[in-house]
């Protein structure tokens, strides 16, 4: 019987240990979906960023290639046509 009884002790204080692991597991498992989570969030927030500054870089090289161009006239020609272009597609827009 002494055999049979060590034997249930010992099992007993196994899946105790066990259940104690796992608990700690699913608490770290838990720790580390939020620290996904935020580490996506803070990605998507960069993502976002990139696509300003992108934006941004365009807008520069346009500024730079309008300012360094000689010639007052033809920048003045292209000035008109973005605003010619613009007012189309605002109009576009408006009969949709």
């Amino acid at each position: 019987m002494a055999s049979f009884e060590s034997l249930y002790y010992r099992i007993e204080y196994n899946v105790k240990a066990a259940l104690s692991e796992m608990k700690e597991l699913r608490k770290e498992n838990a720790e580390l979906r939020s620290k996904i989570q935020s580490l996506e969030e803070k990605e998507q927030d960069l993502h976002k960023q990139i696509a300003e500054m992108t934006e941004r870089l365009k807008l520069l090289i346009i500024t730079k290639t309008v300012l360094n161009k000689e010639d007052k006239q033809e920048t003045k020609k292209q000035i008109n046509d973005w605003v010619r272009e613009i007012d189309k597609c605002i109009t576009l827009l408006t009969n949709k």
